[in-house]
């Protein structure tokens, strides 16, 4: 029995492609907005041990997994899951999984794309020196006024979604692989210039010592688990995204090598980003937050104050805003090679349809944001609660399953391993991994991460 091959979208020629469409991906707000707070308030370099040894050992072992049955099936997830399961004679409900997985890609969607038109407007506020000489109050006030203004918010989330259902209706091959190829080196150059921003005009020796000194003692047990979440969500496993780019992978090419540069890319991202934040804001003398609060008046205000920081806060917010662009267009590339591959749809209409989907669900969030709103429950929006079911249950759940498939009922064929001694060393390290250190770490994340998240 052979697998079925589907090549109906074609397939990169090059892997450097498929490096700067992952890392579009996998660089996401988290890198920018909390792990870097996170890192510091938990021990520094301990953290960051932590979060790495999770990210080689627990995590990449399943985004190889992934990859690779994507490059053997050619076919976006919900088909490769299917003619995997009929391959290796399981059940065909197998393929719910990546069904599921689809569903929760798009609700994450539907938050990157409210938070995606904040930093829109950030872009524009920016370049209007609307920031220049703001004390922490205007700031704060600004934010609050887009906040409270459900019409603004629809407004910049239309804008946002427009590029991206254009980027995601961009022919695989020529199209959406030109733009990523470009995007890639430009967002490098715009990171590495913060870096040397901060470096001269930012408290860069104190943020040195918040993220990388060693402090063991700080390490607790909440900072170990959230090590553990972070390198699941960075790789965006469970989403069904990496599995689908993965059906564009080059033929040849080595999809552990490639995996491996982008969690080291996404390491250095991290770390780039946090320092030249940390230095911009420990330079003002204020207290920094995290999540958005970080974003939308920490930093907006430390950029307002420094010399050049209009411009220096533009280039950074149109770097968040390009990253949030290609996260929400891989997270809707699963559907949409759904509906091009097993309905015959057109890449533009798909892609419409999928952006629709994103767009009307947005719209019923923004509105739960409202106080007066209907759509809150136990104090929470239904943006908060699509969230929670989206990022602390479906993820996980699908992420847990998928694990416990492909570590135990898929056949080494499938995987593709070469001969050697070597190559036969790192699979059954690799599967010893994926078998019995994946699973339990998944299963953590899903247990633990939504009892904190709904306690909290």
């Amino acid at each position: 029995m052979t697998l079925k091959k589907r090549k109906i979208q074609g397939i990169w020629s090059s892997r450097w492609t498929f490096l700067a469409a992952a890392t579009g991906l996998v660089v996401s707000l988290g890198n920018f907005w909390r792990t870097p707070q996170e890192l510091g308030q938990n021990g520094g370099g301990a953290y960051l041990i932590a979060y790495v040894a999770c990210l080689f050992l627990v995590m990449l072992p399943i985004a190889i997994a992934e990859v690779r049955i994507a490059v053997r099936a050619r076919g976006n997830p919900v088909h490769a899951m299917d003619q995997l399961a009929h391959y290796a004679k399981a059940s065909k409900h197998w393929s719910l999984v990546t069904q599921i997985a689809c569903i929760a890609a798009l609700l994450l969607a539907v938050n990157y794309s409210i938070i995606s038109g904040w930093l829109l407007a950030y872009v524009a506020k920016m370049a209007s020196g609307v920031m220049d000489a703001a004390s922490v109050d205007v700031v704060a006030k600004e934010f609050q006024e887009l906040l409270a203004s459900p019409d603004l918010m629809r407004f910049w989330q239309r804008l946002f979604l427009v590029m991206a259902v254009s980027l995601s209706a961009l022919n695989v091959v020529w199209g959406m692989a030109a733009v990523l190829r470009v995007i890639l080196p430009v967002l490098l150059l715009v990171l590495l210039g913060l870096l040397y921003y901060g470096y001269a005009l930012g408290d860069f020796n104190s943020a040195l010592r918040w993220m990388f000194e060693l402090r063991l003692e700080d390490l607790t047990w909440r900072g170990g688990f959230s090590a553990l979440q972070h390198a699941f969500y960075t790789l965006s496993i469970g989403t069904g995204a990496l599995m689908a780019y993965g059906a564009y992978f080059p033929s040849g090419r080595s999809v552990t090598r490639q995996l491996i540069a982008l969690a080291v890319f996404d390491t250095v991202v991290l770390i780039i980003a946090g320092v030249a934040i940390l230095a911009l804001v420990f330079d003002q003398h204020i207290v920094s937050g995290s999540g958005p609060a970080l974003l939308f008046i920490s930093l907006p205000y430390s950029f307002g104050n420094l010399v050049f920081g209009d411009i220096a806060g533009t280039a950074f917010y149109l770097l968040l805003f390009i990253l949030s662009l290609t996260t929400v267009v891989a997270l809707m590339e699963p559907v949409v090679a759904y509906l091009v591959e097993r309905w015959g749809f057109t890449r533009w209409l798909a892609a419409m349809l999928v952006g629709g989907m994103v767009f009307l669900m947005g719209d019923l969030s923004i509105s739960s944001m409202m106080t007066d709103s209907g759509m809150r429950w136990w104090s929470r929006s239904l943006m908060e609660w699509l969230d929670i079911l989206a990022a602390n249950v479906l993820l996980p759940l699908c992420a847990w399953c998928f694990v416990l498939f492909a570590g135990w009922r898929v056949p080494k064929l499938v995987y593709g391993v070469r001969e050697g001694w070597f190559e036969g060393v790192f699979f059954w390290l690799w599967q010893a991994l994926l078998r019995y250190i994946a699973p339990p770490a998944v299963l953590a994340v899903l247990v633990v991460g939504l009892y904190l998240r709904i306690a909290a």
